[in-house]
Formats: C-alpha cells, sequence, structure tokens
C-alpha cells in the first residue's frame, strides 16, 4: 500500500522530534485540530512507542506490524475531530491499535472462518482449542444482528477484557452512555443465546463464554 509523503516515520526510523514533554493531551488535540504542522510529529514521538508495542502484543514478530502503527496514526489525525474527550487521547490512540490489529487478525482467518460474513461483521477467529462449528455459526449471527456500536461494545467489554472505563475512552463516549450501551447488547446477545440450543451450556455455566 503506498503511503502519502505526511505519514509518520515507523518507530524504528524516526528521527528526533520535540516530544512537547510539557504538553498536556488537552493541548495536544487542540493543536493537532488547528492544523499545526508539527503537531502530528509530536503525536508521533509521544505515541509510536507504545502503540508499536501494543500492536505487537496482539499479533507478535508480524511483518506488518510496521504498517498497522502508521495506519494508526493516519486514522487517529484523520478523526481527531471526533474524540469527544481530549484529556484520553492516549487512551485514545491504543483502542484505535487495538481495533487495527483485531481487524488484521481477522484477515489472516478469512479464507477458513465465516467467509459468508462481511469482513466488518467477522468476530475474532476460535482459538486452537476447538469450538464446535455450530457455537462459532450462533455467535456470529447473533453479533450480526446487533447495531454497530452494540457489537463494539460487548466484544471490547467481554471478549477484549477491556475495563468499561477504557472501552468508554476508547470509543469516545462518556462512561454511563457506554454503560447502558454495553448492557443494552448483552440483554440482546442473551437473548439471541436463549433461542440456539447449541449455546444452551453456556447459558446454564456449563460451559466458557462463546465470546472467548
Amino acid at each position: 500500500m503506498k503511503r502519502c509523503d505526511s505519514a509518520p516515520r515507523s518507530a524504528s526510523n524516526a528521527a528526533p522530534v520535540d516530544t512537547g514533554e510539557h504538553e498536556t493531551e488537552v493541548m495536544l488535540v487542540d493543536s493537532l485540530r488547528k492544523r499545526d504542522p508539527l503537531a502530528a510529529e509530536r503525536l508521533y514521538a509521544r505515541y509510536a512507542t507504545r502503540v508499536e508495542k501494543m500492536v505487537r502484543r496482539r499479533l507478535g514478530h508480524d511483518a506488518d506490524v510496521p504498517d498497522i502503527v502508521q495506519d494508526v496514526f493516519l486514522i487517529a489525525l484523520a478523526s481527531i475531530d471526533q474524540l469527544r474527550e481530549p484529556a484520553a487521547l492516549g487512551s485514545w490512540m491504543l483502542g484505535i491499535a487495538i481495533g487495527r490489529a483485531r481487524t488484521h487478525q481477522r484477515a489472516r482467518w478469512r479464507g477458513r472462518w465465516l467467509e459468508f460474513l462481511p469482513d466488518d461483521l467477522l468476530p475474532e477467529a476460535p482459538s486452537g482449542h476447538g469450538v464446535p462449528a455450530e457455537v462459532s455459526y450462533d455467535v456470529a449471527a447473533i453479533l450480526t444482528s446487533l447495531r454497530a456500536e452494540e457489537r463494539s461494545a460487548l466484544l471490547s467489554h467481554r471478549l477484549e477484557e477491556w475495563s468499561l472505563e477504557e472501552a468508554a475512552n476508547a470509543f469516545g463516549v462518556g462512561l454511563t452512555a457506554f454503560k447502558r450501551r454495553f448492557r443494552r447488547a448483552e440483554l440482546k446477545f442473551i437473548a439471541g443465546a436463549r433461542r440456539r440450543p447449541a449455546l444452551a451450556p453456556w447459558l446454564t455455566g456449563q460451559s466458557n463464554s462463546p465470546l472467548g
């Protein structure tokens, strides 16, 4: 994929820049929104190492990690105006990193797991301990029936094991609003599971959560 000249450089090859060590996250967001020409470099200098560590934690020694890290910063720069809580910039950046890493993971599984679903609706591929095909199908069907924001809330808290506060910050919403969104998604998932016999062991506590 061709990179634009303004994209941040990889973490290992970046030239030293002013990190703005006395600049708060709120101040940095304000500079980014005002299109300060040096703000993108300060954003990269401040978060590149943390973002790369998060991506590598998810993907290991994947050759695409540098490209994914660069994508994270491109996404952040393009959507900075959508960040509702500037003080949560760090959590928001890591949320984008996790999302991009998960998208990459799903792409690696695409050829052999639930090919009939659109890419943006694929839940996490099952791990090696062997999830029955019917369970995978039922879970995917229920997740597909949820609204995108509900699905993201459910997976971030139950599958990714983010705290409610971390997830709310990552998605740029207030904690109370996120709790309502998560609870709504959870109730819908349980209601859907009750209509599917393959998920009965989970509902009765006889097996682990089908979300991982």
